[in-house]
């Protein structure tokens, strides 16, 4: 049977909603479908899930830094079923949510892979959809890796859904997913390594702020390994165990490790490959859907996309969300508006937390000027028994603009927002730090920050 509509949205995550959710009000009729539970990978597989776990994480550590300086002990490690399980309830309610939202607001729901019909039409189980308008916010999923042994390797959505973690764990490749989720192992009592093909890891990061995080993981009794290129896995039947041979980038041999799983961290890409994107005259470039600059398709009109199934901007939340917006309002009121991509905030949510917004260091010019500072015995850091801390700031010289900021130590994911938002705003040195900061508080540190 084949079904109209205005608008038909593929993907259910913070892009998807915002977008369907706009052009019903906007009065329109809209559709939305997805593959699995409503709800999109952050809620699902991504940032909320994982920021339940990396929050206990650091919950732990904390009581673990403060033995001896006031908490009795003895150390404590993460009961992995009890936070899996407080993780589900909270995820089940997100989810359930999502969908009443959907009804309650009189859009169509479907379930299901949508496939391309052809440049109007979706196929979704047995129906047929027509739409003026096709909107995809597929998301991402893991890289497809050609490594001998593949099989035996276990994606990042599986490991946020274990019911118990083995002892030894290798995470591949060095980027959020594999330093994120190494920290919250080690603080559930696993031996947690991680192998990185090349010399940097956290590639999107300051370099040197990341060479201290690696000391900070080290601590916790994580291993980096950087240099190693996994050349293929295998299965000891014997002792029940995983074999990764790598080759070792820097000695030029071999090298092997045991575990007992291989998480999958080494990169994401589009999740279109079901779309059938060529039976749409929907064009790919990169392995993403190709748009332009109001993010419409440059083969297919009808067709719009945002978030991670994109190249434009970084695979984020909050960027995904933004992309949503700039989507509706484009077809709403025509192509008018473009996403602006200048001073988009990240953090990776290790012990302690790195995070980062505007221009890097390598993106520097002579017009411009670095404030570096050690923050490991700063007040607010030693007041929690953190020992790895570090801030960079970069201005401009003649005008004191500020226009980049990176930060490792407590609570960077907040601070880092300040920084943003300065950014933004084109705001000066001057301006922050003529700021009446709460004291004490991390906040108040962004002063000391500017030098």
């Amino acid at each position: 049977m084949e079904k109209y509509y205005e608008a038909i949205v593929v993907g259910t995550g913070v892009a998807g909603s915002a977008i369907a959710h706009r052009l019903n009000n906007a009065g329109m009729k809209v559709a939305v479908t997805d593959v699995e539970r409503y709800g999109g990978t952050c809620v699902l597989k991504g940032c909320t899930p994982k920021k339940i776990l990396t929050g206990m994480a650091d919950i732990i550590d904390s009581s673990n830094r403060m033995i001896g300086k006031g908490e009795a002990g003895p150390r404590r490690n993460i009961i992995w079923k009890e936070l899996i399980d407080f993780k589900n309830e909270i995820i089940d309610t997100y989810s359930a949510a999502r969908l009443k939202g959907y009804e309650e607001a009189g859009i169509d729901t479907y379930y299901g892979a949508a496939q391309f019909k052809d440049d109007s039409s979706l196929i979704i189980g047995n129906d047929t959809v027509k739409a003026k308008y096709i909107i995809l916010t597929t998301g991402a999923e893991p890289l497809d890796i050609s490594i001998p042994g593949v099989e035996y390797i276990t994606t990042s959505d599986k490991f946020l859904d274990l019911e118990e973690l083995p002892e030894r764990i290798i995470f591949a490749g060095g980027g959020f997913i594999s330093f994120e989720f190494a920290h919250i192992a080690a603080h559930a009592g696993t031996k947690a390594t991680i192998l990185h093909r090349s010399s940097r890891a956290l590639k999107n990061f300051e370099p040197d702020l990341v060479e201290i995080l690696i000391r900070a993981s080290e601590y916790a009794g994580i291993q980096v390994k950087t240099m190693q290129e996994i050349w293929k896995i295998d299965y000891d039947t014997t002792n029940s165990e995983i074999i990764v041979t790598t080759f070792d980038r820097i000695d030029h041999k071999e090298v092997t490790y045991r575990c007992d799983m291989v998480v999958h961290g080494m990169g994401r890409t589009a999740r279109i490959k079901e779309l059938k994107p060529e039976k749409g005259n929907v064009a790919v470039k990169n392995r993403a859907i190709d748009v332009n600059e109001y993010l419409q398709s440059t083969s297919n009109p009808r067709v719009y996309a945002a978030g991670d199934c994109i190249q434009k901007g970084l695979p984020l939340t909050p960027v995904a969300s933004m992309q949503g917006q700039i989507v509706a309002s484009n077809i709403i009121e025509g192509n008018r508006h473009i996403p602006d991509h200048s001073a988009v905030a990240s953090a990776v949510f290790t012990i302690p937390v790195l995070a980062g917004v505007g221009l890097s260091e390598e993106e520097m010019t002579e017009d411009h000027e670095v404030i570096f500072n050690d923050m490991c015995q700063w007040y607010s850091v030693i007041r929690t028994n953190m020992e790895f801390a570090a801030s960079k700031i970069i201005i401009e010289k003649n005008t004191g603009r500020i226009v980049g900021a990176h930060m490792l130590g407590p609570e960077a994911e907040n601070v880092i927002n300040l920084f943003a938002l300065a950014i933004s705003y084109g705001m000066r040195v001057s301006d922050l730090k003529d700021v009446i900061y709460a004291y004490p508080s991390i906040s108040y540190d962004v002063r000391n920050m500017l030098g």
